[in-house]
């Protein structure tokens, strides 16, 4: 079995911090968000994982390279034409048809995947969300198999949402059905969608069901990352103790953060060489050696290698940036 993993987007509802940092890196209490998903997926038993980059790749690469030993390859998505054809890009990986599982590089989830590849069939990881018309939505029969899916409706007929998780007995008749799409220009929002795709494969006799995800964190935009943060927060939050400063849990403090005259928590994030000084920080997210003073921040980003001092305000400032106000 192969591994793929698209995280080619630019994840545009995160500007201005992927400007400069795939979202795949964005860290959430203090990891990045790829390294989830990697904790997840070591324990199976894979020849490879196959990681679809594009905007700011290289730093994916890097990234991966660097803390894994395990073997991957990376493919680049030159066009953005949709999540089939992203996956699409990982067929000259194939040099035989095998299984594979294909798993969204922007999610954190909890389910049992080693479950889902033992089934005789193709599974789809299923979620049930209130709102579900910005997802996949799956219709399904009362043994779990898939009936019909839609992408992103207006007027969704159930609420059952793809969760971005699959696995295909065949990769190759996954292949085959996306070159179907791209050879009859079929496509959904101006895209070759996995689910049309997926439908295609179901139209040959191919059949897909459901497997419950337990768990599943969007970290698509602030409110959802700060969500996902406060979260996570409560599961690998450190304890530290910080003299001269109030800190309340759950908080992460990186390495070789200085901390002075300020109160921190609950539900903070602040990645590694960054100072805070005389300040109030809450519901925040601050990245690597940046530098708060004189603040109160609330339900904020805060980039790596940023200086903010200010009063008090919610911000989302991108890495590098500098804000200031007089007194």
């Amino acid at each position: 079995m192969k591994i793929v993993l698209p995280v080619a987007g630019k994840g545009s509802r995160l500007w201005p911090h992927t400007h400069v940092i795939p979202k795949a890196l964005i860290r959430v209490a203090g990891k990045p968000i790829i390294r989830y998903i990697i904790e997840q997926l070591q324990t199976l038993d894979f020849s490879e994982m196959i990681f679809i980059i594009g905007h700011l790749g290289e730093q994916i690469r890097d990234h991966l390279e660097s803390n894994y030993t395990f073997p991957m390859s990376f493919m680049r998505q030159r066009e953005y034409n949709g999540l089939g054809h992203a996956i699409y890009q990982s067929k000259k990986a194939f040099d035989k048809d095998e299984d594979m599982l294909v798993v969204l590089g922007d999610i954190i989830f909890n389910t049992d995947i080693l479950a889902a590849i033992k089934s005789p069939h193709n599974m789809i990881g299923a979620w049930e969300v209130e709102d579900p018309r910005k997802f996949g939505v799956l219709m399904t029969d009362a043994q779990g198999f898939v009936t019909n899916m839609l992408e992103k409706p207006e007027r969704p007929p159930s609420k059952l949402a793809i969760a971005g998780i699959y696995y295909f007995k065949s990769a190759y008749k996954l292949f085959s059905a996306v070159e179907y799409l791209m050879k009859e220009k079929i496509q959904t929002r101006n895209e070759y969608q996995l689910t049309d795709a997926m439908k295609n494969m179901m139209y040959g006799g191919e059949k897909f069901q459901t497997f419950e995800v337990f768990e599943w964190y969007d970290c698509g935009d602030k409110n959802s990352l700060l969500d996902t943060n406060r979260i996570m927060l409560g599961r690998h939050a450190t304890n530290d103790r910080v003299p001269g400063s109030i800190v309340i849990p759950p908080v992460f403090i990186g390495k070789d953060v200085l901390i002075e005259n300020s109160i921190v928590g609950p539900n903070v994030s602040i990645s590694e060489g960054s100072i805070v000084r005389d300040s109030i920080i809450k519901d925040t997210i601050i990245g690597k050696e940046s530098r708060v003073e004189n603040t109160i921040l609330e339900s904020s980003l805060i980039g790596d290698e940023a200086f903010l001092r200010a009063s008090s305000q919610e911000y989302n400032i991108g890495p590098h940036s500098e804000i200031t106000t007089s007194d």
